[in-house]
């Protein structure tokens, strides 16, 4: 019986040809073929048939929402609401509301109907292969010029001058940047996260383990070579494999690996809140003078919001964004912290407009504070005992929420949905 079958038993439409359309989608998602129309991908031509088909099962759909409260639904509507408010003053914009409904119908979809378990392991096993070929394909370019590189590093010029040259080349795979290749690992890895588990359970005495380990290591390499922070999404998963696998070693696993996630989300938060260039041969050996080029236009918008009551209570939307940054924006304290990070070329784009690089400010100003607090509430009524994947899945994204907009990628929601299907029964 599939996992959709097993939380939703009466359903005759939890069938095969449901889980196959879920399939191709993540098969056009693991290459981002970018369609000529903004940012959508070859996988989103897919999103209205799963939309029409979630139409016609609509009492599902509130099956799934119910289990949290409707927590999802209750978030949309507050969205919904503002984005309406901002339309009628002349500063929104359908865009962003329209996202986040598709990253909802993703997760419901999902939900409902994940592709069966084997075709799962394979997927996913294939994904992380192939991202690895990659790698070595790219390091090989490196060495032999004649081998076209086809853009799978991604090169930095500043890095250097700003003081931390190992950031000059990083792994990218067919995605814009590295972080969205670091935050597109959390997909493969939820979908071998099962079978890895099981694979873990039969692997008796301490020489099996650590070679099951290595090999997990040797398969991440290109994730590591990514440098982004959103490798803690990965690594809260695979941390749950040995908690759930190994019981009798639960407690000191427990004292080792979770006191090491929180201290990479620390340290990560840091390169967030602290300028870490130039790097320093003292105590505390990073830059603790200035603020970090994170914080400069997070402080602006939390002007934004402060500007006045309402802003907080509906938001300013995208466009009211856009016209209240560049009024807040104190140049020349822009340009005392680029001084700092040696990166003048960077001052005017922060002095006309950047995002958030914070989910909860990004939100908060494009619907306003209590749509914030109902999509907080969505991720947050997943966190349970006994569901140890889940809970650190979720406190991982929560964390990662401070340094980027991570809940407007489509892989999050898909591997989050695919990650909760796991947990019907409350003893895993």
């Amino acid at each position: 019986m599939s996992p959709s079958a097993q939380l939703f038993p009466g359903l005759s439409f939890a069938g095969s040809k449901r889980s196959y359309l879920g399939l191709c989608y993540l098969l056009l998602l693991f290459l981002p073929l970018a369609l000529p129309y903004g940012p959508l991908l070859a996988a989103d031509l897919l999103a209205p048939l799963m939309a029409l088909l979630l139409c016609r099962q609509w009492r599902a759909g509130l099956r799934v929402c119910r289990e949290q409260g409707y927590a999802l639904p209750i978030f949309l509507i507050l969205a919904g609401i503002a984005t309406l408010l901002h339309l009628l003053r002349g500063s929104g914009s359908l865009y962003d509301l329209s996202v986040f409904a598709y990253m909802a119908l993703l997760y419901v979809y999902f939900r409902l109907h994940p592709p069966r378990a084997s075709l799962q392991k394979y997927l996913g096993l294939g994904m992380l292969l192939s991202l690895l070929l990659g790698f070595f394909y790219a390091c090989l370019s490196l060495w032999l010029a004649w081998l076209p590189e086809l853009g799978l590093f991604y090169r930095d010029p500043y890095s250097a001058e700003r003081g931390l040259s190992l950031l000059a080349l990083r792994y990218q795979f067919f995605f814009n940047n590295p972080n969205l290749l670091g935050s597109f690992y959390v997909l493969p890895i939820a979908l071998v996260c099962p079978w890895l588990t099981e694979l873990a359970k039969k692997c008796r005495g301490a020489k099996n383990r650590l070679v099951l380990a290595a090999a997990v290591v040797l398969l991440l390499l290109p994730l590591y070579s990514s440098a982004s922070k959103h490798m803690l999404l990965s690594f809260a998963l695979l941390c749950a494999v040995p908690l759930q696998a190994w019981p009798e070693l639960r407690r000191p696993l427990q004292r080792l690996l979770l006191p090491g996630l929180a201290l990479f989300a620390l340290l990560c938060l840091l390169t967030v809140l602290l300028p870490v260039f130039p790097l320093s041969g003292q105590f505390p050996y990073i830059n603790v003078k200035h603020q970090s080029n994170y914080s400069i236009h997070q402080e602006i918008y939390l002007k934004m919001l402060t500007m006045n009551r309402t802003n907080w209570v509906w938001g300013l939307g995208n466009r009211g964004c856009r016209e209240a940054y560049p009024q807040l924006a104190d140049r020349d304290k822009i340009e005392y912290v680029m001084q700092q990070y040696n990166s003048p070329h960077c001052i005017e784009p922060y002095s006309q407009f950047m995002d958030p690089h914070n989910e909860y400010l990004n939100i908060a100003s494009l619907f306003g504070l209590p749509a914030l607090l109902a999509c907080l509430l969505f991720w947050l009524k997943h966190v349970k005992k006994g569901r140890t994947g889940t809970l650190l899945f979720c406190l991982a994204l929560l964390a990662c929420c401070f340094w980027d907009d991570l809940l407007s990628k489509r892989w999050i929601w898909t591997a989050f949905a695919l990650q909760a299907n796991r947990y019907q029964d409350p003893d895993r």
